[in-house]
């Protein structure tokens, strides 16, 4: 009996990924009995999680405001767009969507570490997050022109009736220093290639 070695090999290979794909998917229904089949069973299959459908869904909205604070005094919180309109073109491609999704990081990182380190505030200065955000606001956004210092402020609002919003603020930053007066930087957002 003559046995192809290669379509043996090509038919084993496609059967094991044909069924690797087949225990992704039903790791990532929203039903759990799959999981313990596939993690606690005898075949223990390494099966990323991604949950297609997420079983907590979003429901709160984040907000970044910022403001400046000249001669001692605080301004008015001033609102900054994290997100823009989508073109029709971004469901394949959005490269627009880069700077907006790394401002979204920063604030889910440090009300992770801010609500980690309950009242100290120093584990959560030193965050990546933090410090993104602190010279986003500090470089890129226009300040008040006497302005020696900014501040920037977290919210979450989410709907509670059909015409009501609570909003629920979760963090505040420290007062941050302002390079220089006069500064103006006209984009709101950074700019993607």
């Amino acid at each position: 009996m003559n046995v192809n070695t290669e379509r043996v090999k090509t038919a084993a290979v496609t059967a094991s990924l044909a069924a690797w794909l087949v225990a992704t998917a039903a790791a990532q229904l929203p039903e759990t009995r799959f999981d313990t089949i596939l993690w606690c069973g005898k075949l223990r299959i390494p099966t990323p999680n991604w949950r297609f459908f997420g079983p907590n869904p979003g429901v709160k909205d984040c907000h970044l405001l910022y403001r400046d604070v000249t001669d001692g005094k605080p301004g008015e919180w001033q609102e900054i767009t994290v997100t823009r309109n989508r073109p029709w073109y971004a469901l394949a491609w959005n490269a627009r969507n880069r700077s907006p999704k790394a401002l979204f990081d920063a604030i889910q990182g440090i009300r992770a570490r801010a609500a980690a380190a309950g009242s100290e505030m120093a584990p959560v200065v030193w965050s990546p997050g933090y410090r993104l955000l602190s010279r986003y606001i500090q470089q890129h956004l226009p300040h008040a022109e006497g302005a020696s210092h900014c501040q920037f402020l977290l919210m979450h609002s989410y709907l509670t009736a059909p015409d009501h919003r609570q909003i629920e603020p979760f963090f505040v930053s420290e007062e941050m220093p302002l390079a220089g007066a006069g500064m103006s930087h006209p984009e709101t957002l950074p700019v993607a290639a």
